[in-house]
């Protein structure tokens, strides 16, 4: 049951520093990266649908303590919307109609398509009707987006009326060669490329505001991340847009690899917004292409004369328009405060380019903010894909893993031409292909910019124990290549697989951050990329001290459809990894990936999203597949929790925080383990999460052995520190931000 009340506060005013289903032939084709020619199309005999349901018992194993797996109950909740046509499904858990149960939404590509290959649907909303009973009301209350190219999405109350409005990216027509530039006079692509901000009207339906809201600035570029944050601190929220590339031009096997410029937009406070990305700085400069020798590789630019990095500008769309910007593939943004000086800055995760970190010097008025990435030490070229945001070490700041393709590189031979691909540029010394862990060590001083965030990456050194039924190939060093003969053997973290989105969470609410992801890129069978670049997920349990355990099997989290649990240990006779389907050669493609205690429990649900898809067998295209959706249930059943939903003041009184209280920062501090001794853990309110996906506002602790949580510390956005004490676990409360 979940419990609403308003805590007894002390306020102190202070000034501070975020199941299987048969394949469907209407699917969309998405190309591959190089794109292949036309497919032909042939039946294909689907698997047949799993008919045991998985186990809500604790699974044991020798050697590991019990984990209690998750329940896959898409299927069944959620019927034939439990599959999805679009190559970049997002979703955000959010309660629209503010009834105390979180809802869901998912991007689909568009409804009406001139291209026959290109089949979508409505994006869908989830009406939460509780006892896991989904109603799918998209088109009623008008959020359906059928003429969208719909990807990531973000929940947001921009208004501060108390209901979260949706922000949905739009995305280039695949198939059509044209990018956004030729969008102007093209009813059909506009529809599909524009993002659309609608307005959640009192819980009751959604009103489409693009217009008024953007005006001429409404973004139409392949948008795949929102971000919502109030980055000067007026109490309204405002969006960062991340744009990559026409899903038609995105090349990994050529130099010239091209972006769409991204776009900062901030709320006028009349749900009217201004673009104010260059003014800003956030323009993002030409990617780091390199030569092997280490040359910049360029292009001239016949308008200005000057050479640009990674970008030819005499490449042109169908209709003879300049493709993309010169600038990187933006796939991931998050707004968070990583030097707790009181206002948001932004990290960018681009595919083919560096992390980029801008720290915000936003000062009377004058939104700013300063790229210090190369200053920080973290100006890594990857394929970085998703942010996940916890305390992965407990001591009490918040660290950042940053999911990349993982060592499949190391089964490949090594590029043979300079291009966007993470293993040219970890070949030759300036990139990498590994997962990060950047380790918060706090802030430190440089000399041209002042104090910068001190983050170390970590993910070699931090220790993981291997799952023995689905460990990751990089472990045995016969699978790595002669090729790559100089390069060190993966380990820790850095030796895991494929991640587009992740999270931290606390998944046993035992009071340390867990850590899972999922993430994949190809289709299914022998075919281009099929097995190139597979992942399956993987669910890392913490042991508090900063390592891990791969529970992924035992927790029952792979994305693979139909696989049977019955028998995870691989030295059992009964072991069958094809019989189980408990192989990578089974795995979906994951993409986005959001948490949320969905049916207030007090343990953390997860919701999966995988990309549609071809069928090869030898080779040859035969069939498309819908992508699954896997809401996976928690059946966790240990420790003690508390959540809790934060209220700004702005929807109260039209002073102090935004609504949502996005920014905010929560401490609880309680005694975890039973020894006496108090621990106090942290999060940030997010509206900026992982890939294509957004977490649901609440903040969800675990305070293992805990029945009363000693002091909960909010740090609003507005420098309104608040605080509570003798606070009873395992109930939902709201904290409203107090009048200053």
């Amino acid at each position: 049951m979940r419990i609403s009340l308003i805590l007894p506060i002390v306020v102190l005013v202070m000034m501070v520093g975020a199941c299987q289903a048969s394949e469907d032939p209407t699917a969309t084709l998405p190309p591959t990266e190089p794109r292949t020619a036309p497919p032909t199309t042939e039946p294909v005999t689907p698997t047949p649908e799993p008919t045991a349901t998985p186990s809500v018992e604790p699974v044991t194993v020798a050697g590991m303590d019990p984990v209690m797996p998750f329940t896959n109950i898409a299927r069944r909740a959620l019927g034939d919307n439990a599959f999805v046509n679009n190559w970049h499904p997002g979703s955000a858990f959010f309660d629209f109609d503010r009834d105390g149960d979180m809802d869901f939404y998912v991007t689909q590509a568009n409804e009406d398509s001139p291209f026959p290959e290109s089949p979508g649907g409505p994006n869908l909303l989830f009406r939460n009707d509780g006892e896991n009973v989904f109603t799918e009301v998209g088109v009623e209350l008008g959020a359906d987006l059928a003429l969208s190219n719909s990807t990531a999405v973000a929940a947001c109350d921009f208004d501060n009326d108390g209901y979260q409005d949706l922000y949905v990216a739009g995305y280039g027509l695949i198939g059509d060669e044209l990018d956004y530039r030729s969008a102007v006079g093209d009813e059909a692509l506009t529809n599909a490329i524009k993002d659309r901000m609608l307005r959640n009207v009192g819980g009751e339906r959604f009103e489409d505001v693009t217009e008024s809201a953007f005006g001429d600035d409404v973004n139409v570029q392949s948008a795949i991340t929102i971000a919502c944050g109030d980055v000067d601190n007026d109490g309204w929220l405002d969006v960062f847009v991340g744009n990559r590339l026409d899903q038609d031009f995105i090349r990994f096997d050529d130099p010239r690899h091209h972006g769409h410029y991204n776009r900062l937009y901030i709320n006028n406070g009349d749900l009217t917004f201004i673009d104010v990305t260059e003014s800003a700085g956030l323009k993002s400069p030409p990617i780091k292409m390199l030569s092997p020798d280490g040359e910049p590789m360029e292009w001239v630019d016949p308008d200005t004369g000057e050479m640009v990095r990674g970008y030819d500008a005499s490449l042109r769309d169908a209709n003879g328009n300049r493709i993309g910007d010169p600038t990187g593939q933006t796939l991931a943004s998050m707004f968070f405060d990583h030097d707790s000086d009181g206002d948001l800055d932004l990290w960018l995760a681009d595919d083919g380019d560096t992390l980029k970190v801008y720290r915000n010097d936003t000062h009377g008025g004058e939104v700013r903010f300063n790229s210090i990435e190369e200053e920080m030490g973290v100006d890594t070229v990857g394929a970085w894909m998703g942010f996940a945001l916890g305390d992965y070490d407990s001591d009490e700041d918040l660290d950042i893993f940053i999911t990349n393709i993982g060592y499949h590189f190391l089964l490949y031979d090594v590029p043979p031409v300079p291009s966007g691909d993470c293993a040219y540029s970890h070949a030759y010394g300036w990139g990498t292909c590994y997962h990060f862990l950047l380790r918060n060590d706090g802030v430190k001083e440089d000399a041209e910019m002042g104090m910068i965030g001190d983050f170390t990456d970590v993910a070699p050194e931090t220790g993981v124990a291997i799952s023995r039924a689905f460990p990751p190939e990089s472990l045995d060093p016969n699978n790595i290549l002669a090729q790559w003969e100089d390069a060190e053997q993966p380990t820790g973290l850095a030796a895991y697989d494929f991640g587009f989105g992740t999270a931290f969470f606390d998944y046993e609410n035992d009071g340390d951050q867990d850590l899972y992801w999922l993430g994949a890129m190809g289709g299914r069978g022998e075919g281009p990329n099929g097995f190139k670049y597979t992942g399956s997920g993987r669910m890392l349990r913490s042991d508090g001290e900063g390592e891990f355990e791969d529970i992924t099997v035992e927790a029952q989290l792979l994305d693979i459809q139909g696989v049977n649990y019955g028998v995870v240990d691989p030295n059992s006779p009964e072991f069958d990894r094809d019989r189980q389907r408990m192989d990578r050669k089974f795995h979906e493609n994951g993409k986005g990936l959001a948490k949320c205690d969905l049916n207030g429990d007090g343990t953390v649900d997860l919701l999966g999203t995988n990309s549609n898809g071809p069928v090869f067998i030898a080779e040859k295209t035969v069939d498309f597949f819908r992508g699954p959706l896997f809401l996976w249930m928690s059946n966790a059943t240990q420790g003690n929790w508390i959540s809790m939903k934060l209220t700004g003041r702005q929807a109260i009184d039209g002073t102090g925080s935004n609504a949502d209280g996005i920014g905010a920062r929560a401490k609880v501090t309680a005694d975890v383990d039973g020894s006496g001794e108090l621990t106090t853990q942290v999060q940030d309110v997010l509206g900026s999460s992982t890939f294509l996906s957004m977490n649901c506002l609440d903040l969800h602790f675990g305070v293992g052995s805990a029945e009363k949580i000693d002091r909960i510390e909010v740090q609003w956005p507005s420098g309104v520190v608040q605080v509570s004490e003798d606070i009873e676990a395992n109930q939902s409360v709201e904290i409203e931000e107090p009048a200053r």
